[in-house]
């Protein structure tokens, strides 16, 4: 589900898995999510490819996903950038200029608190947030996320796509634990 600022689901997110990948990927998984507005049309498509996870070259297996808009027009690419201490990506639009820096904090496991991931602009201007929520017996029973997205409503709708595609990036790689979500 995805709501405004309101609560009022505008959208919903699909992911295309299979049941083989899901068991044995976990959330390394390769996966197809299609995102359609209410009426089910389709409006974005997030594309996963697959990556090995933990290992003792980390560096050399950074996550990525591209975003597309139309489904099959690729808008643009998130990619996780190596770092020792804190979660940074990198938003790149279609011909490969950087629009965004998403950086966590360093303590990003901690338990019962929201998390916060801050978005700068090339210029290293903050222009918005991404926050986990701590969703309490929620997460820890059902393994729901929420996520808040913030950026200036004058945004380009396609880097507002980009920015809604990074989320599912995020929350692959630092909140989904459990191997068949």
């Amino acid at each position: 589900r995805l709501c405004n600022n309101q609560e009022q689901q505008f959208m919903y997110a699909k992911e295309d898995t299979d049941c083989c990948t899901r068991q044995f990927c976990g959330p390394a998984r390769p996966f197809v999510m299609d995102i359609m507005d209410n009426n089910m049309q389709p409006l974005i498509r997030v594309d996963r490819p697959f990556r090995c996870q933990a290992s003792f070259m980390w560096c050399c297996y950074l996550q990525e996903m591209d975003i597309q808009s139309p489904p099959g027009v690729s808008i643009g690419t998130v990619k996780q950038l190596w770092t020792p201490w804190k979660p940074r990506f990198e938003v790149l639009d279609s011909q490969g200029q950087q629009n965004f820096i998403i950086e966590g904090e360093c303590c990003f496991c901690l338990p019962c608190r929201d998390i916060i991931f801050k978005v700068t602009d090339p210029k290293e201007q903050e222009i918005g947030e991404i926050i986990k929520h701590w969703g309490g017996c929620r997460e820890i029973l059902g393994a729901v996320n929420d996520f808040k997205v913030t950026f200036p409503a004058q945004l380009d709708v396609f880097k507002k796509a980009l920015l809604l595609g990074a989320v599912f990036l995020i929350d692959f790689n630092y909140f989904e634990r459990n191997r068949n979500q």
